[in-house]
């Protein structure tokens, strides 16, 4: 036990978490140029002026600020000494961002999932179609509720310590604590996962058993297929936003039941803290990886993509060129 002590204490914690704020600063910049092209594409082509794609628009305008705002972050952390006035600052700024744009994102996305649901398994409704802008605009602002709710809180349970103003931490650790980090999960994780897994849910069955009348079997099928792999891409994007957040919500868990913080975790070992910063590492990768999601597996973005990076190439291959022959024509 003495052995592990005296090998914890010799481990350059500080070192440890600016080398990783170092590591994240590319992949923010990488987010945040990825993001503002998916804005572009979404904005410039009227094949995108859809319920869908508008909802995938506040998403993507979120996780610009978000980007932008990690990049400027972890630069400073990682560049320069702060003091602990400016740790507290950027580390509730941070982490209220954080949240809200994952709030979002997975509110984007929900939303996104109980629309398909109506226009797949219950085309006919006379509500939807009748209230479909109220029925969503009613959701996002109740979302907007709760995800304030569950923002707001952070400011005064994350700060930094007066002798290491790089650690962004819980600070704070009392019941009043415990409750908020544990329906933070309920609100942010589990709610949106049952939403998503129900509304997909239904919308899996209905169309494996749903036969449209009146249409032949290959038109049909031309159909199926195209809404497979649409609710497929949805699905997946939900899933990947799901699988890369819970680490960071379990580890929230963690905090509220044992009410230990990240410096507490540090006396465990390297390897405990080394997970801890993990969670949170995942959550703010989201924001980066979303739009190489839509890139991938959405075939009207990819497609749009391809042609502005392909106009780009040429540009920059003529350009090249009458850069070349300006210096051939050149007198020596």
């Amino acid at each position: 036990m003495n052995d592990s002590n005296d090998l914890n204490n010799t481990i350059d914690y500080k070192m440890i978490t600016a080398s990783f704020y170092a590591a994240a600063v590319p992949l923010a910049f990488i987010g945040l140029f990825a993001n503002v092209f998916l804005l572009y594409i979404l904005i410039k082509h009227e094949v995108f002026a859809k319920t869908t794609y508008y909802l995938l628009r506040i998403s993507v305008i979120s996780d610009i600020i978000c980007n932008f705002f990690m990049a400027t972050a972890y630069l400073i952390i990682a560049g320069v000494t702060i003091s602990y006035s400016e740790g507290l600052i950027l580390s509730r700024t941070l982490c209220l961002l954080v949240i809200i744009s994952y709030g979002v994102s997975i509110t984007a996305l929900c939303i996104i999932a109980i629309d398909r649901y109506f226009v797949i398994v219950r085309p006919l409704s006379s509500f939807y179609r009748r209230y479909k802008r109220r029925f969503l605009g009613g959701l996002f602002a109740l979302s907007a509720i709760v995800i304030t709710g569950a923002a707001v809180p952070s400011l005064f349970v994350i700060g930094v310590y007066p002798d290491d103003t790089r650690l962004f931490d819980f600070t704070t650790l009392t019941p009043e604590t415990s409750y908020y980090l544990i329906l933070d999960c309920i609100a942010l994780y589990i709610i949106p996962v049952l939403v998503l897994t129900i509304t997909y849910g239904r919308i899996i069955i209905y169309m494996k058993n749903y036969v449209r009348p009146g249409v032949n079997v290959t038109k049909r099928d031309e159909e199926n297929d195209k809404k497979r792999k649409f609710i497929r891409t949805l699905i997946f994007i939900a899933s990947t936003y799901l699988i890369f957040s819970w680490p960071f919500f379990a580890t929230c868990l963690g905090v509220a039941f044992t009410r230990r913080s990240f410096r507490q975790v540090r006396q465990l070992g390297l390897v405990y803290y080394l997970l801890a910063m993990f969670s949170l590492a995942t959550t703010g990768t989201i924001s980066v990886i979303n739009p190489f999601l839509y890139l991938k597996f959405d075939s009207s973005v990819r497609l749009k993509a391809k042609m502005h990076l392909s106009v780009i190439y040429n540009m920059a291959k003529l350009r090249i060129l009458a850069n070349d022959d300006v210096v051939s024509i050149s007198p020596s």
